[in-house]
């Protein structure tokens, strides 16, 4: 069944691929001057409560404001390159993308990484540290650190000065929620614990969700990328005349994506597991943690800006500027690879949802 899904997406990425170069025009301007912005972004998260979203307060990431500098050779030549570096707020490089363009053929690659920690809440603990009478409690790692990577590879054609269509790669390997099967069923009754009377497990609660901080995300498929702003500077180069409007910058990637979990995660939840069982008087071994692969038959990772954009000729120069609201749009259904076995079982969310938007302003020009 994997093989005929796998075989059907590269059909299907075909044909998508055939009808977007047919539709998008072959005409486009092109600039002969080095092209360089500035760009800065707050960044906020935000989706579903029973997705990829962490419980409250338990992740916090190093830096929620990013500077984007970019710099462009002339694209009238026939080769040219583009350089884009991601800063943090402490002016590291989060983020390096480079753009080649050998007359209208993309090569685009970037590698990048986010920073963060993990902080216990009433829901979410640390390894060793879980309330064997409270019925929802989420495994955190072991490592109260995390530092993600993500990785990407396209190769595509130019249309119409702004519009990129190809396949792209992206590997992304970042935490994850599981949602675990604890095989427990709470009854009410009297908790000799807590002296109360409640649901609870005689053996205690395990963890129903745990974090696998070194979940692994790859997508293949359909590629396509819309730079508003720097389409408006080629046609201002070639027209003469100021250039303001609404814009769209999109750059998606549409196709077939896979899981693969860590190993630290089913090591941490047997340790969590082996110290609940000893505070409820059934010293033992942990149980074990079985977690699923997964794969996705519809991904979409992209990237999105709206807002308004304004450039305009002064003297030999071009200057421009836009503003507007720009974030990261990210979505699977994925289909768990049940790995049966001794213990619970444990499987990424299977309609995966998660996003980011901010304001953001970018200043650029032409020389």
């Amino acid at each position: 069944m994997k093989g005929k899904g796998i075989h059907f997406g590269r059909i299907g990425l075909g044909m998508a691929t055939t009808m977007i170069g047919a539709l998008l025009p072959l005409h486009s301007h092109a600039l002969d001057k080095q092209f360089i912005s500035f760009k800065q972004t707050q960044v906020t998260p935000f989706g579903d409560e029973d997705s990829v979203v962490f419980p409250g307060d338990s992740v916090t990431f190093d830096s929620t404001t990013f500077t984007e500098l970019t710099y462009s050779s002339p694209t009238s030549k026939k080769f040219s390159v583009e350089i884009s570096a991601l800063l943090d707020a402490d002016k590291e490089i989060d983020q390096l993308k480079a753009i080649f363009n050998w007359g209208g053929i993309m090569l685009v690659t970037s590698q990048g990484s986010i920073k963060g920690r993990f902080s216990e809440t009433d829901e979410a603990r640390f390894p060793g540290n879980q309330d064997p009478d409270d019925l929802f409690q989420t495994l955190l790692p072991e490592d109260p650190e995390f530092d993600g990577k993500s990785q990407f590879l396209a190769v595509g054609v130019q249309r119409y000065g702004d519009r990129y269509v190809g396949i792209g790669y992206e590997k992304s390997v970042f935490p994850v929620v599981l949602d675990v099967d604890t095989n427990q069923n709470a009854e009410f009754g009297f908790n000799s614990r807590t002296g109360e009377f409640e649901n609870y497990n005689e053996e205690g609660n395990y963890p129903y969700q745990a974090i696998d901080a070194e979940g692994t995300v790859e997508t293949l498929g359909l590629w396509l990328r819309v730079d508003s702003l720097k389409n408006s500077f080629d046609k201002v180069a070639s027209t003469g005349k100021r250039d303001i409007g609404l814009f769209l910058d999109l750059d998606m990637l549409l196709g077939f994506s896979t899981y693969t979990p860590g190993d630290q995660v089913e090591i941490d939840y047997e340790n969590a597991t082996e110290q609940v069982a000893a505070d409820t008087g059934n010293p033992g071994e942990g149980t074990a943690l079985n977690v699923s692969g997964a794969s996705s038959l519809f991904s979409i990772s992209s990237t999105y800006g709206v807002g308004f954009q304004a450039v305009a000729p002064v003297a030999d120069y071009i200057i421009g500027a836009s503003l507007g609201v720009e974030g990261t749009l990210n979505t699977y259904a994925f289909e768990s690879d049940y790995d049966t076995g001794p213990g619970v079982e444990a499987e990424y969310g299977s309609e995966s949802f998660y996003a980011t938007y901010g304001i953001f302003f970018r200043v650029a020009g032409a020389f």
